[in-house]
C-alpha cells in the first residue's frame, strides 16, 4: 500500500472530478422547465451528464473509506458522508437554484484536504509511554485499575 501522501493526489482528483460532474449535471438540469416530483428515469438531455456523474461518484466512493481512515488517524473531522448523501434533481429548477452539494459541504471537504496534506507532511508522533505511572508510587489496587485500562 502506498503512503498517505501518495494517496492524497488521487483523493483530490476524485473530489474535483465529482464536484465538477455535479455542477455540470445541475447546469444541464437548469436548462429546461421540469415538472415537480422525483422521477427515477433520467431524461435524454441529461444522459451524458448522468453517466459522467455516476462514474465520478463510483471513483469517489472507492477512495472515501481510506480518506475516512486518514481523518481518524490524524484526528480530523470526517466530512465524507455528507458529500455523498445527495440527490440530484430532487427539486425542480423553478423551486430551487442552489446546488445539491452545498457550500458548507464543499468547504468542509476542502478544509479536510488541506488538513490531510498538512498532517501527511508532519512526522508521526512517538508512541505514548506504556506505563503512565511508576509502579513504586501507586498503591496495588490503583495499579491494577490503571493496568486494566492500559
Amino acid at each position: 500500500m502506498d503512503s498517505d501522501a501518495d494517496f492524497l493526489p488521487e483523493l483530490k482528483c476524485a473530489v474535483v472530478r465529482y464536484l465538477a460532474a455535479v455542477d455540470r449535471w445541475e447546469a444541464a438540469y437548469q436548462k429546461y422547465y421540469r415538472l415537480p416530483g422525483f422521477t427515477s428515469k433520467v431524461s435524454d438531455d441529461l444522459a451524458e451528464e448522468q453517466r459522467e456523474y455516476e462514474e465520478s461518484r463510483r471513483a469517489l466512493e472507492a477512495v472515501v473509506p481510506r480518506a475516512r481512515a486518514m481523518c481518524f488517524k490524524y484526528n480530523l473531522r470526517d466530512p465524507w458522508a455528507g458529500i455523498l448523501r445527495i440527490i440530484l434533481g430532487q427539486h425542480t429548477p423553478q423551486q430551487r437554484n442552489d446546488s445539491a452539494v452545498g457550500r458548507a459541504e464543499r468547504a468542509a471537504v476542502s478544509q479536510c484536504l488541506v488538513d490531510l496534506t498538512a498532517a501527511c507532511r508532519l512526522p508521526v508522533p512517538d508512541a505514548p509511554p506504556s506505563d503512565p505511572l511508576p509502579r513504586t508510587h501507586a498503591p496495588a489496587l490503583l495499579r491494577r485499575i490503571i493496568d486494566f485500562f492500559y
